[in-house]
């Protein structure tokens, strides 16, 4: 559910107004379990539930997966948004906005109005094409069926003059505003306003929070041009949208790919037969922005134009430009005169699968389509190939993948007369050469430009000190998850912050979150949702987010074992005793060899015979 209100609101207040349990059930059929919430993993395929939701804490984790997160991760990964479009997403989902970082309170309120504008003039673009039988003939001849034009929320815009203005005049909205950003014209008279979309298909166009940004029409009759699009404004920039993107996300990340295809029809046409990976561009080429944005998505893309000569170029061209983003990227190649459209709707929508399935490399059907236009009767013919495939063979970044396509060319060397590997090596030089040519060609015109975004290494799991055997730590884990769940508990993390120390502890995220409450004590009455909302306030967020799935995790394990002051002071005492043993193993074999005490083996001394003080203290 959605709410119409907006007002600016931070991290924290829009994760308190997202409730988990209810964010998650929308797309996980969820049961209640104890205080958790139990259902499949949306993330990986299981049979049995191993998904937890936790409503106090306000996360979930998947014991299966090992997946988890808070509200804002859960939509990040189910949705396969960034942090800020799950941010702006859950923050509209309760009618607030996100404060996002670099655009003022004003650019806000100037963008609502037009989302508003065009959300309206959608409603009427759906109306007319319930009362247009010619518009739905016409839908059905492309064999759209109706549950895929209420998806694609598909309208159509009456051949008259002035219906959109008068219906949105009644609706007292801005008819400036709406000219602004191409739904009216102003008349030549100068008095009032007339409609831009007149007898066409009406197709919405989305941004990633499912807002309507602008339209594409596509004429119904022979009116030209046969497509047109809304102009840019504020909201609607098209270098930055790819058409169906919100309906594509998820089953992009799930396939790992994207299909990139040329216009609305043969995207909704693709989605329709089960492709639903696919996006298109906005009746622009595609840009290096497009390429960014689906390089966030997953790591691979192939590219489906249509199979005639524009087609092609504008296919190599998307290619380069996915590929110097880093992605995997290959071409599909359609039947020739065929277009994704077409090729489904002839009834054999398996040929597009198996065109997806055989797509080759920008590389491959470079050299293919300058071998078949080559004159290889001429020796001039035969050079103007080589210099064309050297050419191309520069634009492939290393050896080890360049020599994928030299092992099909070099028959078209003249050295290779000398032998394979003579002309295989010499063409590898021609095409470095080239290479470096190119660079220098790009630094010149462009300047100095690096592109060395490196990434750090990833982060490894949280480890236990190597002091601690497996075995130690498997036979300490239950009292260990019984002093974390007494953090949680006002009445028995007082004993807790009284008696234990962090070096009691096994885990590093439980060591750091004992040290960080004794170093930053919580209000003594808090319970566990308020010592979760205090943490994201007041610690830093990894620790934040390391202490709270151990309290998650502490209450799953824990959910049928009763807690009192008892079996947290035995489960402290087992944990000293831990310790104790084996600081004493230490002991014992630094001082095997030993004949003199060195200092750091005095302190070690020191700290054993304070810890078997204070179990006897304890004991006492």
């Amino acid at each position: 559910m959605f709410y119409n209100t907006s007002m600016d609101a931070d991290k924290e207040e829009i994760r308190a107004r997202n409730d988990i349990v209810e964010v998650v059930g929308a797309v996980v059929q969820l049961q209640r379990r104890g205080r958790n919430y139990v259902g499949l993993c949306p993330f990986h395929r299981e049979k049995t539930p191993s998904f937890n939701v936790d409503p106090v804490t306000q996360t979930f984790k998947c014991f299966g997966c090992g997946a988890f997160g808070d509200v804002f991760t859960f939509v990040e990964r189910h949705q396969n948004m960034s942090f800020v479009e799950a941010a702006e997403y859950l923050a509209r989902r309760v009618g607030l906005t996100y404060a996002r970082k670099g655009q003022s309170a004003q650019q806000r309120t100037e963008r609502e109005p037009l989302y508003e504008l065009n959300a309206v003039a959608l409603t009427y673009f759906r109306n007319c094409l319930h009362e247009t039988p010619a518009a739905q003939q016409y839908l059905q001849r492309r064999m759209l069926l109706p549950e895929t034009v209420e998806r694609f929320q598909i309208g159509f815009a009456p051949d008259t003059w002035d219906g959109l203005a008068q219906y949105l005049r009644r609706r007292k909205m801005d008819l400036a505003l709406a000219a602004s950003c191409g739904l009216l014209a102003a008349r030549r008279s100068g008095d009032g306003y007339v409609d831009v979309f007149r007898n066409r298909i009406m197709f919405p166009i989305h941004d990633e929070q499912m807002r309507v940004v602008g339209f594409g029409g596509r004429a119904l009759g022979d009116e030209q041009p046969k497509y047109r699009n809304s102009p840019e404004s504020p909201i609607f920039v098209k270098n930055r949208l790819l058409y169906a993107l919100p309906f594509a996300r998820r089953r992009i990340a799930e396939e790992g790919r994207t299909l990139v295809l040329e216009g609305y029809v043969d995207v909704i046409t693709a989605h329709q037969a089960g492709f639903e990976n696919a996006v298109a561009t906005l009746g622009t080429a595609f840009t290096t922005e497009h390429a960014r944005r689906l390089a966030r998505l997953a790591p691979a893309a192939v590219v489906v134009y249509d199979a005639d000569a524009a087609g092609i170029k504008a296919a190599l061209r998307a290619a380069s430009e996915l590929e110097e983003q880093g992605l995997a990227t290959r071409i599909a190649r359609l039947p020739e005169g065929q277009d994704p459209d077409s090729l489904i709707r002839s009834g054999r929508p398996e040929l597009f699968a198996r065109a997806v399935t055989d797509a080759v490399t920008r590389v491959e059907m470079e050299i293919d389509l300058a071998r078949a236009a080559a004159d290889l009767s001429s020796e001039y013919g035969r050079q103007q190939l080589l210099r064309h495939i050297i050419s191309i063979l520069a634009t492939v970044p290393t050896r080890t993948e360049r020599d994928l396509y030299v092992e099909h060319v070099w028959q078209l060397h003249p050295m290779s007369a000398q032998g394979p590997s003579i002309a295989k090596e010499q063409l590898h030089r021609d095409a470095e050469e080239a290479r470096r040519r190119l660079l220098r060609a790009r630094v010149s015109q462009a300047g100095v430009h690096r592109d060395q975004a490196g990434s750090e290494p990833p982060q490894q799991p949280t480890a236990i000190s190597s002091a601690v055997t497996a075995r130690a730590v498997g036979r300490m884990a239950v009292p260990e998850m019984v002093i974390v769940r007494a953090l949680a508990m006002p009445e028995l993390r007082r004993i807790v912050l009284q008696s234990a120390e962090p070096a009691d502890l096994i885990h590093e995220a439980d060591q750091q979150l004992l040290e960080f409450l004794l170093h930053n004590p919580p209000d003594p009455e808090a319970d566990e949702a308020a010592l979760v909302r205090w943490l994201r306030l007041e610690a830093d967020e990894e620790l934040a987010s390391r202490a709270v799935e151990r309290l998650q995790e502490s209450s799953m394990v824990l959910a049928k074992e009763p807690l009192n002051e008892k079996v947290v002071s035995d489960s402290l005492g087992r944990l000293r005793q831990r310790r104790t043993e084996l600081l004493m193993a230490r002991l014992r074999e630094r001082l095997k060899t030993k004949f003199q005490l060195t200092e750091e083996d005095r302190a070690l001394l020191d700290e054993l015979q304070r810890l078997q003080k204070r179990t006897a203290d304890t004991s006492n």
